[in-house]
């Protein structure tokens, strides 16, 4: 017909689908200019496309039906319409945003095994030392030269290396404590001490990953111990229960990190 447009080539120039055309039809809101009594095809006239490009926005838009309807019918009432739906998608925006939150928490309490402990009592050799960021060199040359004296004595260790972070900051840095877990009769000899660690209650998670990264984790644990109520003293511990020697891939070493409550 003369200035029509079958279902299929409207379908096209409007980006809605014959089916969905169909359906608009039979609730009223996008009807065909003419239907064949013949043969059922609809007819579209070419002043419906910008009617219909418009339905399809809207409801890419999420808006209802029945606004879109309004707007169609109600031309005077356009910005009425758009305002509740902007305020609809506040709304909706403001749940997803908080469903993407419950999501991310839910997701960090697997991937990190979120727990409190009561941290075992070990026999440690330890050397205790100052750290000033963003020089965190001297933890694994402490914990090298650990590993030296623990083999030329023959020691032996059933537990993972660990430090200890005091919050006792001055200008020489903070003190920490690098500690190597070893059984049996062991002996001090220069600044590698022979200490007793362990009894305190600590919230804990486990960050998978290589150790650079490890630094970012703590505000993730630290978060998640506030929002749990939990008060904690500012002394930290990082346990390395799976390193160097368990793995040549940094992706999958496994850091605990403790933050001690009081």
């Amino acid at each position: 017909m003369q200035g029509q447009l079958i279902i299929s080539r409207f379908a096209v120039l409007t980006g809605l689908s014959p089916k969905t055309l169909r359906y608009y039809d039979e609730i009223g809101l996008l009807r065909p200019e003419s239907i064949d009594e013949a043969t059922g095809y609809r007819y579209y006239g070419v002043s419906q496309v910008q009617r219909a490009v418009n339905v399809r926005r809207w409801r890419q838009l999420g808006m209802p039906l029945d606004d879109i309807r309004q707007l169609m019918h109600q031309p005077d009432r356009v910005r009425e319409v758009l305002l509740r739906h902007e305020q609809r998608l506040k709304v909706e925006i403001e749940h997803r945003q908080q469903a993407i939150t419950h999501l991310h928490r839910s997701l960090q309490e697997v991937s990190m095994n979120y727990r409190i402990e009561q941290l075992p009592v070990v026999q440690t050799l330890t050397i205790s030392t100052r750290l000033q960021p963003p020089h965190y060199k001297v933890i694994p040359e402490a914990l090298q030269e650990l590993m030296r004296y623990k083999k030329a004595q023959g020691y032996t260790s059933d537990s993972p290396s660990f430090f200890v972070h005091h919050n006792d900051d001055h200008e020489g840095g903070s003190l920490v404590e690098v500690c190597l877990p070893v059984t049996g009769r062991v002996k001090p000899e220069g600044r590698i001490e022979v200490r007793t660690f362990g009894g305190e209650k600590a919230f804990i998670g486990r960050f998978v990953g290589p150790y650079d990264r490890t630094g970012a984790a703590y505000s993730v644990v630290v978060e998640e111990a506030l929002r749990r109520g939990l008060s904690i003293t500012g002394v930290t511990a990082e346990f390395y229960v799976k390193s160097v020697p368990d793995t040549p891939n940094p992706a999958e070493y496994e850091t605990d990190i403790a933050f001690f409550l009081q």
